[in-house]
């Protein structure tokens, strides 16, 4: 007898076959996570944006600049869809700015978050400043401020309310005064 030393036909199959189903689940594995990666990258991005708005805000309102030299001067202006006032915590320039939030509506669920800054004070809350940034695009935001125990979104006044609550999505935010006066 003669001896073979070949594979059969069902031999290479059967190989062929265990490497593409080894390939397969490779791939699909490779591919999941390629897509977790994604979903993860875009959740973490959308926490960092909504930490550092924040953290501007809380800042900025910490180092507001208050201006008592003329009766009823305005220092604060808080509507439904924009936030003005003066501090000494800027993003652009240095010294004293008019910090201006526009809060645009982009659908019922996604508000853009617009921060301009002017380099000094020039009596103009609620105009538009020199230097503008979009700060970030967030589920239904909305900012109030305590006074007189009641909620208010709609802020005119000479002093600089020590709560403020800012509503991201499901999320509620305090930046408090923490005491200082």
């Amino acid at each position: 007898m003669k001896k073979n030393n070949g594979f059969t036909l069902l031999e290479l199959l059967l190989v062929i076959l265990l490497l593409v189903i080894t390939f397969g689940v490779i791939g699909f594995t490779f591919v999941n996570n390629l897509t977790g990666i994604k979903s993860l990258d875009i959740t973490i991005n959308q926490e960092v944006s909504k930490l550092s708005l924040i953290n501007q805000l809380s800042k900025q309102l910490f180092a507001r600049f208050e201006y008592h030299g003329k009766p009823n001067y305005t220092n604060i202006i808080l509507e439904r869809n924009h936030l003005s006032f003066y501090t000494l915590y800027p993003a652009f320039f240095q010294g004293c700015v008019r910090a201006e939030y526009s809060f645009e509506k982009i659908d019922d669920n996604k508000v853009k978050v617009i921060y301009e800054e002017f380099p000094f004070r020039d009596g103009n809350l609620g105009m538009p400043g020199i230097k503008k940034q979009v700060l970030g695009i967030y589920p239904k935001l909305s900012l109030e401020v305590l006074k007189s125990d009641k909620w208010y979104e709609n802020y005119k006044g000479t002093k600089v309310p020590t709560i403020f609550r800012l509503i991201i999505g499901n999320e509620t935010y305090y930046i408090t005064d923490r005491g200082k006066k």
